[in-house]
């Protein structure tokens, strides 16, 4: 977004949609991370891999190329980096902001920034271990939930793989939050959101669904959301996870960029048609999402439409 007409259209689209609450974040700058990969890293990987996209990608194989991946990552380096941009959209809004956390600073400098964020009025961390080719037990996770869970914020964590290059396996590992457990370990209270429920990816929707149970499992402070995954995934999740720790989320514009509306409209009559009831629908759609951020998502206009 790099005028104030496109950040108004962003907002207004959800507005427009009904949204009475959103987390807006930026994505700290990770190119120079990214130029330490090389064209041939990415050659080996597919090469060693290219059965799994035959086998689970094959509608879409022919864009998953070598050439497209690498190039498809070095976009989003571009596009998802104007930091200074969220941080305007995030002024001219009253929605909650997630700061994200720079996973590429050392445990200290990464604390500073975090606290003096906090000062700044941020209501939350996000964090994207993939983009930074950290694993999910790496200090600098422990360091963000670490001071999260000492001002009682939550911390949203990427669950799954990622445009380009992290569709691949070795990258994608990155996000696999199975890593977590070391770590949840030492921190039963602090919130955690774990996005896409753990399955975000082109090539194999749920890659990390399974792992993304068994904490939810462990951990009773270990949530979900939803967010980004295909409307026809999300029944067959609710029929695993526990209702109170699952929430709506679009992952727009990064998913269903055209309009947000309809991607909420396609979830919520696919869950209606499977038959969920309305009590777990409320909890779904905005209740626990108003426990785990603090916040009230509804307005009295929506006794009007119930």
């Amino acid at each position: 977004m790099k005028n104030t007409k496109e950040v108004n259209e962003y907002l207004r689209k959800l507005i427009d949609s009904g949204i009475g609450g959103a987390v807006i974040l930026g994505i700290p700058p990770f190119r120079d991370l990214l130029l330490k990969v090389s064209y041939d890293d990415i050659l080996k990987e597919y090469d060693r891999t290219k059965y799994l996209i035959d086998k689970f990608a094959g509608e879409i194989k022919e864009v998953l190329t070598p050439e497209n991946l690498f190039l498809m990552a070095h976009q989003l380096s571009e596009s998802f980096c104007k930091f200074i941009k969220h941080q305007e959209i995030s002024a001219l809004s009253n929605f909650t902001v997630l700061f994200p956390a720079n996973l590429a600073l050392e445990p200290d400098a990464l604390a500073t920034i975090l606290e003096r964020s906090i000062n700044e009025g941020f209501r939350g961390f996000k964090i994207i271990s993939t983009l930074f080719f950290k694993y999910l037990n790496d200090p600098s996770i422990e360091t963000t939930i670490a001071i999260a869970n000492e001002k009682g914020l939550p911390v949203t964590i990427h669950g799954g793989c990622d445009p380009g290059i992290w569709e691949l396996p070795k990258f994608c590992k990155y996000g696999d939050p199975s890593k977590l457990d070391s770590i949840l370990s030492k921190y039963r209270d602090a919130k955690i959101i774990i996005a896409h429920a753990g399955g975000y990816s082109a090539i194999a929707p749920g890659v990390f669904m399974d792992e993304t149970l068994s904490l939810v499992k462990k951990y009773e402070n270990v949530y979900i959301d939803t967010s980004a995954l295909p409307s026809q995934i999300i029944p067959l999740i609710m029929k695993d996870f526990p209702i109170d720790r699952i929430m709506y989320g679009s992952d727009y514009p990064a998913v269903s960029n055209s309009d947000p509306k309809l991607y909420m409209e396609d979830v919520f009559f696919t869950l209606l048609n499977s038959g969920i009831s309305k009590r777990n629908l409320e909890k779904y759609a905005h209740e626990n999402a108003e426990y785990i951020f603090n916040l009230e998502c509804l307005t009295s206009n929506y006794d009007l439409i119930k």
